[in-house]
């Protein structure tokens, strides 16, 4: 009998499937899920600013208010599809129907996106951007939402919840270094790869196809997992006036309220930085396709060094602790090679300056995963807290707010990263005027501030918000035990009704 029917009967087998240990094959299988959503993050991020600016010719800004105005569609769609994803009753669960139906818009909208047609400038250039990157943001929160929840429900365990999140974030990772080697390494390659606008489409389409391969793939992962999965609560509310109800209750959620704010100053630093990377690593630091390259490769290294001391440190150190180091690691390894560059004794010259910054997008990296690990599994664990509060399970709605905050952050982040290129002029339209344009060595120097610095200062203030987080290993071990007990309380209360 699959978890979407049948409440207590189906509740209680459920439960008893939950406390059995998942495979190392089963949760490969989940995790690919998360290359797609890597995929997109390697093209949204380290390409999409400079395509739209340098090849296609929109301003810094223009390019933002794309990105922003996508996000509002987003803050309206993101909570709707995930509390929706909670309470869905279907023969085949809660969360595979979005899932379907979210991937095939979700890799379509990106193919698109990089394949804008040359004819087009000015407005409508910018209504055709701004369309692809709606119907981009909301089939992937259809995709995306139900997966990473699915993560939360398929064990109680403390312990086995942070395996899960760093074997869904190595695949991630694996789906960033993908998308960078198709782009740099095969379609993008030579020394005027990034300014070929004929580059992008082969480039964008190939990733589609991985796309839909690597979601299908966690979709039957998904689909194998039903047994172990909650059913949704019973609840006769209409479906607006729940989702009212539903909002209100997160906002009284301590823990969601914390994990909400570190996301959004987070990836407002990672977007900005990610965004800049491009412009920063060709114009500032001068380096050629390859090194390029193999700089923006080596935060995907991270999962090599950061599951693992992840999986070592969460023995002996809360999950709290680790991410708040995590965070102002990620903080100063982002602020001191520019730096160090402008001010130091001496320049680097590119080629040294290659390795110095393949070393630190290796830490980078491995200080990402390590920060992620411990964040995402807290919020699994903060689902756990929210239903022995209010008495719901309610993992898509939190993982809802999850991406919004980082979808709101990522949108802030580029409009940020755009309205600064336009602060400090530097140019547009790159691809037209020659790659030989002379750019004003000021110029140069201010692009190093907002591609490092900049973002710096805002993941330093990220892990402040985590010192008001209090779901400690024994909190969250007496929760457990008492949602068993409660739940152990309804099976016994039917059965004396019987």
């Amino acid at each position: 009998m699959r978890a979407s029917v049948s409440p207590i009967g189906s509740e209680a087998a459920a439960r008893l499937a939950r406390a059995v240990p998942l495979t190392r094959r089963y949760k490969a299988a989940y995790g690919a899920g998360a290359m797609a959503d890597g995929i997109v993050s390697a093209g949204f991020g380290f390409f999409l600013l400079f395509y739209l600016t340098a090849v296609c010719g929109m301003s810094g800004t223009m390019a933002g208010t794309a990105k922003l105005i996508a996000l509002l569609v987003d803050a309206v769609a993101d909570p709707a599809i995930g509390l929706a994803s909670d309470r869905i009753r279907s023969r085949f669960g809660r969360r595979l129907p979005f899932m379907v139906g979210g991937l095939v818009p979700f890799a379509c909208a990106f193919g698109l996106l990089f394949s804008i047609p040359p004819s087009l400038t000015g407005a409508p250039l910018f209504l055709y951007v701004t369309a692809c990157l709606i119907v981009l943001r909301v089939s992937t929160s259809c995709f995306v939402l139900p997966f990473t929840a699915v993560g939360a429900e398929v064990t109680d365990d403390y312990r086995e919840r942070a395996s899960i999140v760093s074997y869904r974030l190595t695949f991630q990772n694996a789906g960033i270094l993908c998308g960078v080697v198709l782009g740099l390494g095969v379609f993008m390659s030579g020394p005027a790869g990034l300014l070929g606008r004929e580059n992008y489409i082969p480039f964008a389409w190939t990733c589609a196809a991985a796309i839909v391969l690597t979601g299908c793939i966690a979709i039957g992962a998904v689909y194998r997992a039903g047994p172990r999965l909650h059913a949704p609560s019973v609840d006769q509310t209409h479906f607006l006036a729940g989702f009212v109800r539903e909002m209100v209750e997160l906002s009284r959620n301590r823990s969601f309220l914390v994990l909400f704010g570190t996301v959004l100053t987070y990836f407002l630093a990672y977007s900005a930085s990610v965004s800049l990377a491009l412009h920063a690593s060709r114009y500032f630091w001068k380096l050629d396709s390859f090194a390029i390259q193999m700089v923006l490769l080596s935060t995907t290294l991270g999962p090599l060094l950061g599951a693992p001391i992840s999986a070592f440190a969460l023995r002996y150190i809360e999950k709290r602790t680790l991410s708040i180091c995590a965070f102002l690691a990620i903080s100063l390894f982002l602020m001191w090679p520019p730096l160090f560059q402008l001010y130091g004794p001496h320049a680097l010259m590119p080629s040294t300056a290659a390795v110095v910054l393949f070393v630190n997008g290796l830490l980078v990296g491995t200080a990402i995963m390590v920060g992620g690990i411990g964040f995402q599994s807290m919020l699994a664990d903060t689902a756990d807290e929210h239903e022995y509060l209010f008495g719901v399970r309610r993992e898509g709605l939190f993982f809802s707010g999850l991406t919004l905050a980082f979808k709101a952050a990522s949108g802030l982040g580029g409009l940020i990263a755009g309205l600064a290129l336009d602060a400090i002029q530097f140019p547009t339209d790159i691809a037209a005027k020659g790659p030989d344009l002379a750019i004003p060595q000021e110029v140069l120097e201010k692009l190093a501030l907002i591609s490092g610095p900049l973002p710096a200062a805002f993941a330093a203030i990220s892990p402040l918000f985590l010192l008001g987080y209090h779901l400690t290993r024994k909190r969250h071990a007496r929760i457990i035990l008492a949602l068993e007990q409660r739940k152990q309380e309804n099976v016994d209360a039917v059965g004396d009704r019987g």
